[in-house]
């Protein structure tokens, strides 16, 4: 028998009928109250009426009496009561006071009427006459609740989002739109937001996941936004699917991860909001440690101070910074170490605003490479100085006894001291000649010395070049006719003129000409000027009768003590294998470049091709 005391029988009672004592106690509870609460008759007798179906006392209505307020008058009053899952309903509720018993016990009879449904309705009716026009264009989807977790109005962005219809949506529980296992927790949080409700911006909102009619789960995050009004208080809820920002944000980390250098993103605050796993096997710290951290902590502390003026000055005008022109700084890791790190900056214009992606790169084995570099530099200067030195001094220790042996046998040979005999002649001729051949020597190794060091100095003035071919000519003509060779020249007669350099080019002709005349036993040697048309090229060519150069030998023509035989087979004359190489040195500086063709028994026939005005020259 469902009764609280002898002769109170609620068995057939229609509806929610609940009896208490003067106190408050719970004597007798209907099968409808099981129904709408949830309760069973044996939880709730002789337990506070107020403690099994009293709602929190912030959902109140200022106007709803408390228990104890109740006395024999008649009266309904709407109240919010709780369920015994915890969902809140409204229900009309009255009262009258029941004969008190024999043994002198006050009794109260409440009953009560679910109007949840109707209420929900009208109070949407009321909202989407006020709401609709504001909150159908919004992009996100809205979402309006009442006091107690209610969808009181949506938009038609929040049918499109979760897949319900509207009639699906008004008066359920809002947690219908989570997955199960956030309920429970939402609720708490929901409750708590009711308690001090304000605006929460969707930058600094929740990140929870959606739950679609379906069963797909999708994340979404929102904004909150207090709303008063004639129905009490509400929330307004702003939702956006942040499905493909999700998904372009874990491509993102993705790609942060597999860059080869440390990534640290920065807000405009300085605080870390992301790294890589560079980053953490780089300074030592975890992620954990680094996120929503300053970014001093990976700058060493002397430079804290100065640090975020940088920093600020970077976002007040942000532009990509390549590594190449980035800041070169020291970094601190974990336990305190510096090292040197080059980092480039880039700003990532978000949702959240301007953020700065930091490529940070350890140049600790760069900066050793350039150390030893910078050392070896440093020695290679200091020998080269000191060959310098030493080629100073031989081309003086050396040259000047060599131009008085070449000197004294000249004067002796003119037989200005008297008459020699023919042996005496003889043996002058050979000293004579060796010194010549040791002078041409040491000259040879000085001028490769000097190229090498990029020491020659070059000076490009306008020269006309028929002069300096006659000048050539007559310098090489004795030791021409000594040979029995004729020398010939063929030039242009209008002015052929050059940017160049006089004492060069000189040497140039000079080696061309006396390489065909020692190579060349009989015939001719001819010496040819081209002048191109226009702005063409100008060639000066040395054309010999000789052997010509083997085939096989062609290809180390112009390398450094490269001594060839001849095309007949004949050895070379002496010589340190360097007039070639030199030639096309200095012809290179000149701006032009030496070109060959020879043929055995034929010949060989070698050019040097000058520019009007070289490239690298120009006029001074």
């Amino acid at each position: 028998m469902n009764s609280g005391l002898s002769g109170l029988n609620l068995d057939e009672a229609p509806g929610v009928l609940i009896v208490v004592s003067g106190s408050g106690a719970i004597l007798a509870w209907s099968p409808g109250a099981q129904a709408t609460f949830g309760h069973d008759v044996d939880e709730v007798i002789g337990r506070s009426l107020d403690e099994v179906i009293g709602a929190p006392g912030s959902f109140e209505p200022e106007a709803a009496p408390r228990l104890s307020d109740y006395d024999a008058s008649l009266f309904s009053h709407e109240v919010v009561r709780r369920r015994k899952d915890g969902a809140l309903i409204y229900v009309n509720m009255a009262s009258r006071q029941l004969p008190v018993t024999a043994g002198g016990q006050a009794r109260l009879a409440i009953s009560l009427t679910e109007v949840t449904h109707f209420k929900l309705l009208r109070d949407s009716r009321l909202l989407a006459a006020r709401y609709s026009e504001l909150i159908e264009p919004t992009p996100d989807a809205v979402v309006i609740v009442n006091h107690t977790g209610r969808i009181v109005l949506v938009n038609h962005q929040t049918e499109a989002l979760f897949g319900y219809g509207r009639d699906e949506l008004l008066a359920a529980q809002v947690e219908m739109l989570l997955p199960k296992s956030a309920r429970m927790g939402h609720v708490a949080q929901r409750t708590a937001y009711t308690a001090q409700p304000r605006i929460r911006p969707m930058t600094n909102g929740f990140e929870l996941q959606g739950l679609h009619k379906d069963g797909r789960e999708f994340p979404v995050e929102i904004s909150l936004c207090p709303l008063h009004s004639e129905v009490g208080q509400l929330v307004m809820t702003a939702v956006r699917d942040i499905t493909q920002r999700r998904r372009a944000e874990e491509k993102f980390r993705s790609l942060l991860e597999s860059a080869p250098d440390a990534m640290v993103i920065v807000d405009a605050q300085g605080r870390i909001v992301l790294v890589n796993s560079q980053t953490e096997r780089l300074f030592g710290y975890a992620r954990s440690e680094l996120l929503r951290q300053p970014i001093e902590i990976l700058v060493p502390e002397r430079y804290h101070e100065r640090h975020p003026g940088h920093r600020q000055q970077y976002f007040g005008d942000p532009r990509v910074r390549p590594m190449g022109a980035g800041l070169e700084l020291l970094g601190r890791r974990r336990d305190g170490s510096e090292f040197p790190v080059e980092i480039s900056l880039s700003p990532l214009r978000t949702e959240e605003g301007t953020l700065v992606s930091s490529s940070i790169r350890d140049i600790s084995e760069r900066r050793r490479v350039e150390r030893a570099l910078h050392d070896k530099n440093l020695e290679l200067e200091r020998a080269n100085q000191a060959k310098d030195r030493f080629l100073a001094t031989m081309s003086h220790e050396l040259r000047t006894p060599l131009n008085a042996i070449i000197g004294f046998t000249g004067v002796l040979l003119m037989k200005l001291p008297g008459p020699l005999t023919t042996e005496q002649e003889h043996q002058l001729g050979m000293v004579q000649s060796s010194g010549k051949h040791l002078l041409s020597l040491i000259n040879d190794l000085l001028d490769l010395a000097r190229i090498e060091s990029g020491k020659v100095e070059l000076q490009l003035v306008p020269l006309v070049l028929q002069p300096l071919v006659e000048s050539v000519a007559a310098t090489l003509r004795l030791a021409a006719q000594d040979k029995g060779l004729t020398l010939e020249v063929e030039m242009p007669a209008a002015d052929v003129t050059v940017w160049t350099d006089r004492r060069a080019l000189q040497q140039v002709m000079i080696n061309l000409t006396n390489n065909a005349i020692k190579f060349t036993d009989e015939g001719r040697v001819t010496l040819l000027l081209e002048a191109g048309v226009g702005d063409r090229p100008v060639r000066f060519s040395v054309i010999d009768t000789g052997p010509g150069i083997r085939e096989q030998d062609q290809g180390k023509l112009f390398e450094a003590f490269s001594q060839l035989s001849a095309a007949n087979g004949r050895p070379r004359v002496e010589g340190t294998g360097l007039g070639l190489y030199l030639c096309a040195r200095l012809a290179e500086l000149l701006g032009g470049r030496i070109e060959f063709e020879s043929h055995a028994g034929q010949g060989s026939r070698f050019t040097l091709v000058l520019l009007r005005r070289p490239a690298q020259g120009g006029e001074p």
